[in-house]
């Protein structure tokens, strides 16, 4: 059986109000949260992470375990303190907290098998750090090797690397590996320096991957750009599209349609009809997704 490999951060983000109050706890990252998402639906889900022996990482952990993931690729470091970010107050203010043993390279997981077919998620600072780059591009030749799609969620936090000149031979690394490629408008200028998603895939992307899907919040919009042509949707009103959880409703829906049906772009054949068959499920699983959740839920 296919499955979708979530190559991602585990961290834990804490939520508090503007008075210091904490309004909850979840998993961090658009990649977690994708796989929760995918595991909810009952799609074949594996986290491909680690967190440290310590109450964060048990809680994250927990989370992605009861949400149906199999979480047997984390592996588990001590010495050291899984991830936290604590969220505070609109606009949000972050504080990140972490820790790694100094003699761990990073990523050092036991390789699951990969075949033909199976779908990798990947994204995010912990694609790009230094520390467990040589490791997760082993991971990611192997992935290609046999067969798999890579789908890459370019990004990551200020706090977490205020230069991108430092991680840009990493980004881009990333972006030629990558069948598809999918980003948010909001971090185009930081991670491309520009400002649209046309010039993006024009300028920047389509040289090292002919797929991209660009989430624009501010225009309501999907859209998905190849070189056999552009395909847009417009976003339902009430779709909260800045919001984390949504954006992981995009990734994991895409996932999921790629798991049905990733030959035309294994082939580089995206016709009209198959782009707007994945907007339509990246639509559907993103509003899923965040239906019924609570305000705090939906932060950043």
């Amino acid at each position: 059986m296919k499955k979708i490999y979530c190559l991602g951060e585990c961290s834990l983000n804490i939520i508090l109000d503007g008075d210091g109050r904490t309004l909850g706890t979840m998993a961090g990252g658009r990649i977690a949260n994708a796989a929760m998402q995918l595991a909810r639906r009952r799609l074949p889900a594996v986290m491909a992470s680690e967190a440290a022996t310590d109450v964060a990482g048990d809680i994250v952990t927990a989370m992605l375990s009861s949400a149906g993931v199999d979480v047997s690729a984390i592996d588990r470091y001590a010495n050291g303190h899984t991830p936290a970010n604590i969220i505070a107050g609109i606009p949000a203010r972050i504080s990140r907290y972490e820790g790694y043993p100094e003699d761990d390279a990073g990523f050092d997981i036991v390789w699951p098998r990969l075949d033909s077919g199976d779908i990798v998620l990947f994204g995010g600072h912990y694609a790009l750090a230094a520390r467990a780059h040589e490791n997760i591009s082993s991971f990611l030749s192997y992935a290609a090797g046999r067969g798999a799609i890579l789908v890459y969620l370019p990004g990551f936090l200020p706090v977490q690397e205020p230069r991108i000149t430092r991680v840009m031979p990493q980004l881009l690394e990333n972006l030629e590996a990558a069948h598809i490629v999918i980003t948010r408008n909001r971090d185009l200028p930081l991670l491309f320096g520009v400002d649209n998603a046309d010039e993006c895939y024009a300028r920047k992307v389509n040289f090292y991957c002919r797929s991209l899907v660009n989430i624009d919040a501010g225009c309501r919009r999907l859209e998905y750009f190849s070189s056999e042509g552009s395909t847009g949707v417009e976003l339902p009103a009430d779709a909260p599209a800045d919001a984390l959880i949504w954006n992981a409703g995009v990734a994991a829906g895409i996932a999921g349609a790629l798991l049905e049906d990733s030959a035309p772009l294994a082939a580089d054949t995206f016709d009209e009809q198959w782009r707007r068959r994945i907007l339509t499920a990246a639509v559907r699983s993103a509003m899923d997704a965040t239906a019924g959740l609570q305000p705090w839920q939906l932060a950043e």
